[in-house]
């Protein structure tokens, strides 16, 4: 998928990579911790609910501006799978508001509020 390219952090701090089910304003994908990850698993998935967010919304590169209201309500062991579901809430020129929930077994255990606006990224 072009989407993925577009993301800033690629492998090995890019969590998204499997998208389930996606339309104009949802996005549905999978997160599988893993025991390889470089950073807590908790912080992987909040990373991989901001970057499904991006692949709904950026047609090129863009940059996460907030987070909002996020919650992790259970611990996240390797081999965990954890389903993704992001909305859209709203736009506003080249800035988006989403919603993303993360679920275990069909119970959630993590929601939040993520903020995006298009553009690149200043050189560092």
């Amino acid at each position: 998928m072009s989407w993925l390219r577009n993301l800033p952090h690629q492998i090995p701090f890019r969590a998204a990579s499997a998208v389930v089910r996606r339309d104009a304003t949802t996005i549905s994908g999978d997160f599988v911790c893993s025991a390889n990850d470089e950073m807590p698993a908790e912080i992987m998935l909040v990373e991989a609910m901001a970057q499904f967010a991006g692949g709904l919304a950026l047609e090129s590169r863009g940059l996460l501006t907030g987070i909002d209201g996020c919650e992790i309500d259970a611990p996240i062991l390797p081999g965990d799978r954890v389903r993704i579901d992001v909305v859209l809430e709203a736009s506003f020129g080249g800035t988006h508001r989403f919603r993303g929930t993360a679920s275990r077994d069909g119970v959630e255990i993590g929601r939040g509020r993520f903020y995006l606006a298009a553009g690149e990224a200043p050189p560092a």
